[in-house]
C-alpha cells in the first residue's frame, strides 16, 4: 500500500511539473495582459489604431520577436505622448496567474479522478458532494485562466497582484484537499 501511495505521489508531482512547464512555455509565446491590455483602455483614434495594427502585422511578417514588437509599439506610443505601463509589470502578474490557474485545473482534475474512484468503491453520498465540489472548482479554474478569457475576447488591466492572489489561495486549498484525499 505504501509503494502504491509513493507511485501515485510521484505521478502527481510529475504531472504538476509538466503542467507548470507547459503553462510557462504557453505564456512565453505571447503573454496575456501585455501592452495590448493597456491599449484597449486608451482612447486611440482610428488612424492610430490602424497604424498600430499595421506595425504589428509588418513586424510579424518579418518574424520579429514579441519583445521587438512591444518595443516598437512603446516607441510609437511615446511619439504620440501616451505613456504605457513599465515593461514586464503586467506580463509578470498574468504569467503567474496563467501558470497557477493551469496548475489549479490539473489539481482539480486529479481530485475529481480520486473522488470518482472513491465513489465507485463506496457509493457514498458525501463523495457525490465532493465530485460536485470538484466540478465547480474545475469550472472556476478554467474560467479564471487568462488565456481562456483572452480567447473569448475579454481583456483585463491593472489588477496587479490581485490578478493572481485568488488563484494562489485556490491552489493552496486544492493542495490541502489533494493531501487529505491521498491519505
Amino acid at each position: 500500500m505504501k509503494k502504491l501511495m509513493n507511485k501515485r505521489t510521484i505521478i502527481i508531482i510529475a504531472m504538476l511539473m509538466a503542467t507548470v512547464s507547459l503553462a510557462l512555455l504557453w505564456t512565453m509565446s505571447e503573454p496575456v495582459g501585455s501592452m495590448f491590455e493597456y491599449l484597449s483602455r486608451e482612447r486611440l483614434n482610428l488612424a492610430e489604431q490602424g497604424e498600430i495594427r499595421q506595425l504589428i502585422e509588418t513586424m510579424r511578417k518579418n518574424h520579429r520577436s514579441w519583445v521587438e514588437i512591444q518595443a516598437a509599439i512603446r516607441t510609437k506610443l511615446n511619439e504620440w505622448g501616451i505613456n504605457p505601463p513599465p515593461p514586464g509589470d503586467i506580463e509578470l502578474f498574468y504569467t503567474v496567474k496563467t501558470v497557477v490557474s493551469t496548475v489549479n485545473s490539473t489539481l482539480t482534475v486529479i481530485l475529481l479522478i480520486i473522488y470518482l474512484g472513491i465513489y465507485r468503491k463506496t457509493k457514498s453520498h458525501f463523495t457525490v458532494g465532493l465530485i460536485i465540489f470538484s466540478v465547480t472548482i474545475l469550472l472556476y479554474t478554467l474560467t479564471s485562466n487568462p488565456y481562456l478569457q483572452w480567447a473569448f475576447g475579454f481583456r483585463a488591466f491593472g489588477l496587479g497582484p490581485f490578478a493572481m492572489l485568488p488563484d494562489f489561495f485556490t491552489c493552496l486549498a486544492l493542495f490541502v484537499l489533494l493531501y487529505l484525499s491521498l491519505k
